[in-house]
């Protein structure tokens, strides 16, 4: 999936980026403050990976079914995590003179902005943008930038880069991950028979008056209905009968329930 994620990104990027602007998905290195020639480019580098809440509301499990109705697998619900970028915007040469360092800033402004912008103007992915099972899955994935939580990734990691603080953007995308669909089944139930019985009714408390009726009728499969009295209590039995495989054992052990 984070494969999948990081193609997804390219494909993006190389919509909002003007033509020849590179990107790259290491982190920081000091060699490129020094860099004296090459075209600009921007580092998506991956610093966080979470479980993302909104995939709560969705659990539970969708059935899949085939065209004559039979059901043929049970499909969990898409999970949902949070990919958090350091994106960074270096530019090229900017020649020589005084103003080269503002001019070279300005660039990488001006690269950060239109990620911005592009943020600004949509927060789903388009779907020729996705790759992989991202593109398989049908869902939707989510971009946004800018956050407090892709901000506060950032503390602490320039040291570790080994350069001075610079400008960057908090990216964040939200890609769903589908599990697998379960296909090992039951066997469909071929006949579910149900008994009518009765229990004894319940002592009554001291000083209470004793129930009075007959009770209730044990009722067989062409009997009459039963008929209830004070003091009885119905009980229920079920059992199910299900297919049996080609050796005459059952698929799996019969259940029964009151």
């Amino acid at each position: 999936m984070l494969r999948d994620a990081d193609l997804s990104l390219v494909n993006w990027l190389e919509r909002v980026l003007p033509p020849g602007t590179g990107v790259r998905f290491d982190a920081p290195h000091a060699d490129w403050e020094r860099r004296g020639s090459g075209s600009a480019f921007v580092s998506v580098f991956l610093c966080s990976v979470s479980r993302d809440g909104q995939d709560l509301p969705r659990s539970g499990w969708s059935e899949a079914r085939d065209r004559d109705g039979r059901v043929v697998g049970r499909q969990p619900a898409a999970r949902y995590f949070r990919l958090s970028y350091l994106v960074t915007a270096w530019a090229g040469a900017a020649g020589g003179g005084d103003d080269a360092s503002s001019r070279r800033t300005l660039e990488e402004h001006e690269l950060l902005g239109l990620l911005i912008d592009a943020c600004t103007n949509t927060d789903t992915l388009a779907d020729d943008h996705l790759a992989g099972a991202l593109a398989a899955s049908g869902i939707p994935c989510f971009v946004r930038c800018a956050g407090e939580d892709a901000a506060r990734s950032a503390d602490g990691l320039w040291s570790g880069f080994g350069i001075a603080p610079h400008a960057y953007l908090g990216l964040e995308l939200v890609a769903p991950v589908v599990p697998a669909m379960v296909t090992e089944l039951a066997p469909p139930a071929r006949e579910i028979v149900l008994v009518a019985g009765r229990l004894p009714a319940p002592e009554p408390p001291d000083g209470a008056p004793a129930a009075t009726g007959s009770g209730v009728a044990v009722s067989g499969r062409d009997g009459p209905p039963p008929t209830r009295t004070p003091g009885a209590v119905r009980r229920w039995e079920r059992s199910t009968i299900i297919e049996r495989g080609a050796n005459g054992q059952p698929e799996r052990p019969p259940r029964s329930g009151r």
